[in-house]
């Protein structure tokens, strides 16, 4: 007898423990964008057969990826409050640099070049920490400025004309323009530095700083948070995210446009709140941010597969945003009537 209640208790117990993890599940932000993607995805399929196929996956995940690793540093940003509108002009100022560096007559080693690509990237995402802890001002009024300012740069050092002339043949360009296993490097890399930062945003000590910053920034200072030293870092890690995305793109093309990455801001915050991530601050998913990127790329392929201009895609990211940042402020607003 004391056998078979034991049993039921510990079947009880298991069916109780099995609904909670369903229940998380169902919860979870990047379980409802990821359903949202994979609906999309079949509409588009439904339309165009061709969609569905690893080459046209591919090319989505691919455009998807070089603002979607910008997005993954944006989510950091997003969740202690503060925006960085400089990484588009980031971006094009460390493609710009290493392309330039590439061709005559300095004609530099593609290694040591996108090297400095990045290191430019980090150089002008401390500028905007700098700047933004010295003026003791929000980062979003800082990086509204040097958005022009970067951009001007990009011109300035491309002489407002595309670079040509990089070393294609050399192994910088054959191993990152690669497509391992028939999926573009730039995809590949996406998915690790997603992986390596979700790790680090939801189980460290700097993780956790973040998210408590924009939770409640008194009570972080208060509580001896360093808030200029987290905010600094985090925008050197969104620096350093545009220039690692900016050496995949120009191992791709094989050349460099000062107009790259225009609009990528956009993109860039419109993939982390379609993620999940919430625009007031505290809370956020990198997983997400990827799911949010090819949504985004998605969203652009299906307008054009129903034959529909590509002008709407802008239009459309914007409708999506919308709908995103009034979902999290209804859920918002029912936690808080709960609490």
């Amino acid at each position: 007898m004391d056998d078979s209640r034991s049993q039921i208790s510990l079947q009880a117990g298991m069916q109780s423990q099995t609904q909670g993890i369903a229940r998380q599940l169902l919860a979870s932000k990047e379980l409802g964008i990821f359903v949202v993607l994979v609906v999309m995805v079949i509409l588009i399929g439904l339309r165009d057969a061709s969609f569905i196929s690893i080459e046209s996956f591919s090319n989505v995940g691919q455009r998807a990826s070089w603002y979607g690793i910008i997005a993954l540093g944006t989510v950091f940003l997003l969740s202690m409050g503060e925006i960085d509108l400089s990484i588009g002009s980031n971006y094009a100022v460390c493609i710009n640099v290493a392309a330039i560096l590439m061709v005559e007559p300095l004609m530099l080693d593609p290694w040591l070049t996108a090297l400095i690509g990045i290191i430019v990237g980090i150089l002008l995402g401390a500028v905007n920490g700098l700047l933004s802890n010295f003026l003791k001002i929000p980062a979003i009024i800082i990086t509204l400025g040097t958005l022009s300012v970067y951009r001007g740069l990009a011109l300035i050092v491309s002489g407002g004309r595309f670079v040509y002339g990089v070393p294609r043949e050399h192994a910088f360009f054959t191993t990152f323009g690669s497509e391992p296993f028939g999926i573009p490097m730039s995809i590949w890399a996406f998915v690790v530095l997603t992986i390596l930062l979700a790790v680090i945003y939801r189980y460290t000590r700097y993780g956790f700083m973040v998210k408590a910053i924009g939770s409640n920034p008194k009570a972080a200072r208060l509580s001896g948070i360093p808030i200029p030293t987290i905010r600094f870092m985090t925008l050197v890690i969104q620096g350093a995210l545009c220039g690692i995305s900016a050496m995949l793109t120009l191992a791709f093309f094989s050349t460099a446009d000062p107009n790259l990455g225009t609009g990528y801001e956009l993109q860039a915050i419109a993939a982390a709140i379609i993620g999940g991530t919430a625009l007031s601050g505290g809370r956020g998913t990198i997983v997400g941010a990827l799911l949010g990127a090819l949504v985004i790329a998605v969203i652009s392929s299906g307008i054009t597969r129903f034959g529909v201009s590509a002008n709407y895609s802008v239009f459309v990211t914007g409708v999506v945003i919308l709908i995103a940042v009034a979902v999290d402020a209804l859920i918002r607003r029912r936690q808080e009537q709960r609490s």
